[in-house]
């Protein structure tokens, strides 16, 4: 009883607002309800002149009661300077309720009733409630600040945090929840929709009060995590637009779409920031806790920890190889082997051919052409075109699990404890995209293993002393990396070179792989390939912005174009079917009908053109570039996809490739592919937005622990995303699996730095 009234005591102030707030509030609403019926219809903004009458007389009785019996500041007689200070308060805040719930209701039908009420009365009630507790502190401390109060805005939010974390989860349940649809109608939903919003919203209303009572307080946020967390927000609001849309109309469309927008942005800002300050906590105070079990298979694996990894692998990779036997096929790979079989391909109309009769391009890299269009010539040579496609299936599965095995060997050989490497290990065998893509013939796989392998020699270069086999080891990693992806060469310019400013004792051996490296690519596809009459790739890879852009700009402004512009874009791209051809998420429709004899004199004048177009219509430019790109940074739309549809342009070329008749434990693993991203959490291992979010994380957490000399290390993957932007689709998975295959092995690696770096400052200090 006494603790009752020593609470009441020391909230008085608050507790007596609340009554004077209600009064005030139960005043408002009925006298804007009556105001609402009377002018209905007979006014043309009925809602904001009844909000401004009626707030007229319930304010100044507000003011009146909490001049005299809240903040006790008697003077007997009305005080011009707080009477002014409340009204231009007040004046600020009708004006935000007015517009707001005119606004909102009006994407409602006006004659609307919820539990008897009419629907602006309704939303009306939510808009006060946010505007009620900015209210009391605006009347505490500016308008009504008087002797009896010496707190300052911080005491004030302690005293009564509890009024804050209810605010805040009524705010973010509203974020997570409720969503805004092209229709122009705010409409409740959870994920892909469910029938019970109402328990769902007090579910997350719930969890999120308990998650901001534990750890708001508990983390003094630095300026970089506060930049970041906005930055999430933003992806989240303007990538759930075009993801709807198209554009950001749901964003900008309105005031109303700006409103609720704004309102999103301030609960995703604060779910975020606390969501990174525990990420942060965790890496560098974190305790996994090291499995003490002692058996056999630990045993095993303590001693033996590349081939225990490597034989867990292959047991769970077994299924798909057995299964999907001799290999899962993709349309680049089938005109692969069908260039090294010397038929022709639509990869030759899309270059100028150096020899006619060459029919290997270099479309999709050379050596992994000859690999696979070698492997399957052997076996067909052989008599079975399967067997030679089974060959290519046992190399690559070979070399994704030597290298998995060898990334836990490193982790552990570095003090990675063991629950982290099993943990790591289960992802490794369980995730489907691993096995999946192990036994496909796309060239993805090869490339990632050899990204690994460079995130591995890239973090072993900053943290160890090198010899000279270290270093010519990194050497010919960084050559394959080139050699298996035509962009890896991007890769390595914008991860590689940055060594050179943090590692000043090994500069010199740095910067000769660098000028080796270049050297290699240099003759690799000047002399190399022309002298093998290999044709090399076209120029318009790289230039699936501006096309695009130009796209969008010809289907929704076509009138823009003057004669002289449409035969300037139609040397290059065909601009009769331009428009037609325009799809948001892809440019390859686009960029297909490039032609292939276009000059530079052709692509200067193409660019003026476009140049004119941005100045004259940059959103439609702004547009288009979001559209093909924002999967990578918007978490809230899944784009997975996995090969494993058998496909027959092999078999339509007359080679006997098929699967074998185990279909039912091809659909079994195809199933479980498929609903793999839709597993909570264990589902964002393949998404692509938030595992991008991981990475910027890392980069700034990197900066505020000023260990600045690993951050190479993020720069490899953000080198991917910075490409993936400058690409041909939106969110293409196997575009971002270089990024997202290394993750765990970069999580774990500066997951160790940061509690080393950590250890040794509590010993600093301690000393």
């Amino acid at each position: 009883m006494a603790t009752i009234k020593k609470l009441i005591a020391k909230n008085i102030t608050f507790i007596k607002y609340i009554m004077v707030a209600a009064f005030s509030f139960i005043l408002d609403i009925t006298l804007f309800t009556v105001f609402k019926i009377l002018l209905n219809e007979k006014i043309a903004s009925a809602i904001l002149v009844a909000t401004i009458m009626a707030r007229v007389i319930s304010s100044f009785v507000n003011y009146l009661l909490n001049r005299n019996a809240v903040f006790q500041n008697n003077s007997g007689k009305a005080d011009s300077k707080t009477l002014v200070k409340y009204y231009i308060l007040v004046i600020i805040q009708t004006l935000i309720s007015g517009f707001a719930v005119e606004a909102l209701a009006s994407h409602f039908d006006a004659d609307m009733m919820i539990l008897f009420l009419p629907i602006a009365t309704v939303i009306k009630m939510p808009v006060e409630m946010i505007l009620f507790v900015v209210n009391y502190f605006a009347q505490k401390l500016f308008v009504f600040k008087g002797s009896d109060s010496k707190l300052n805005i911080k005491d004030y939010i302690k005293i009564n945090d509890t009024i804050v974390y209810l605010a805040l989860a009524f705010i973010t349940t509203i974020t997570l929840i409720f969503k805004v649809n092209s229709g122009s109608k705010f409409t409740a939903s959870f994920y892909q929709g469910d029938n019970n919003n109402f328990f769902i919203s007090v579910i997350v209303f719930i969890c999120t009060y308990k998650y901001y009572k534990y750890y708001l307080y508990k983390y003094k946020s630095n300026v970089l995590f506060r930049l970041l967390a906005v930055l999430f927000s933003l992806f989240m609001i303007l990538g759930y637009s075009y993801a709807a849309v198209g554009n950001a109309s749901l964003v900008f469309g309105n005031l109303a779409y700006f409103g609720y927008s704004c309102v999103k942005l301030v609960g995703y800002y604060f779910l975020f920031i606390v969501a990174i300050n525990i990420a942060y906590d965790f890496m560098c105070n974190g305790k996994i806790k090291e499995i003490k079990i002692k058996n056999k298979f630990i045993d095993a694996f303590n001693k033996h920890p590349v081939l225990v990894s490597a034989i867990v692998i292959l047991i769970c990779y077994m299924p798909y190889i057995i299964s999907y036997y001799p290999a899962i096929m993709g349309y680049d790979p089938a005109n692969q082997i069908k260039e090294v079989m010397g038929m022709h391909t639509r990869y030759m109309d899309s270059v100028i051919l150096l020899d006619p009769n060459m029919t290997i391009t270099n479309f999709n890299p050379v050596l992994h052409t000859l690999l696979l269009g070698g492997c399957f010539k052997l076996g067909h040579v052989m008599g079975s075109d399967n067997l030679g496609l089974f060959m290519y299936t046992i190399i690559q599965v070979a070399l994704v699990i030597a290298t998995l095995s060898y990334s836990i060997s490193y982790m552990k050989k570095e003090g990675v404890n063991n629950t982290f490497l099993f943990i790591i290990l289960a992802i490794y065998a369980l995730v489907p995209m691993y096995p999946f893509y192990a036994i496909g013939t796309n060239k993805d796989m090869i490339f990632c293993c050899f990204i690994l392998l460079y995130c591995i020699k890239v973090y072993d270069l900053i943290h160890h002393e090198q010899t000279l086999k270290k270093y010519i080891e990194v050497f010919l990693v960084i050559i394959m990396v080139v050699l298996t992806r035509n962009n890896g060469i991007y890769t390595f310019i914008l991860s590689f070179p940055f060594l050179l400013i943090w590692l000043k004792g090994k500069r010199k051996a740095i910067l000769t792989i660098l000028i080796a490296t270049l050297l290699f690519y240099v003759g690799y596809n000047k002399v190399l390939l022309p002298t093998l009459k290999i044709s090399n790739t076209s120029v318009r890879e790289i230039l699936s912005i501006p096309f695009q852009q130009t796209a969008r700009y010809a289907k929704e402004y076509p009138e823009d174009f003057t004669d002289e512009d449409k035969e300037t874009i139609d040397k290059i791209l065909n601009f009769d079917t331009l428009a037609t051809r325009y799809n948001p998420r892809l440019s390859d429709p686009v960029k297909n009908e490039y032609n292939i004899y276009t000059t530079k004199d052709d692509l200067v004048k193409y660019f003026k053109v476009w140049s004119k177009g941005l100045i004259k219509r940059p959103v439609v430019y702004i547009d288009a570039t979001i559209a093909n790109t924002y999967g990578y940074f918007y978490p809230g739309k899944t784009m997975w996809y996995l090969y494993y549809k058998y496909n027959t342009k092999l078999a339509n070329a007359g080679f006997d490739y098929h699967y074998n008749g185990l279909s039912v434990p091809r659909k079994v693993l195809n199933v479980y592919g498929e609903y793999f991203p839709h597993i909570p959490i264990v589902g964002l291992l393949v998404n692509i937005a938030f595992m991008g979010w991981v990475y910027f994380f890392l980069f700034v957490a990197l900066i505020i622990k000023k260990q600045y000399k690993y951050l190479p290390l993020v720069f490899i993957a953000l080198s991917f995303i910075l490409t993936n932007i400058a690409g041909p689709a939106n969110t293409y998975f196997r575009y971002a699996m270089p990024y997202i295959i290394p993750l765990p092995l970069t999580f774990a690696l500066l997951y160790l730095l940061f509690h080393e770096n950590e250890k040794k400052s509590s010993r600093k200090k301690l000393s």
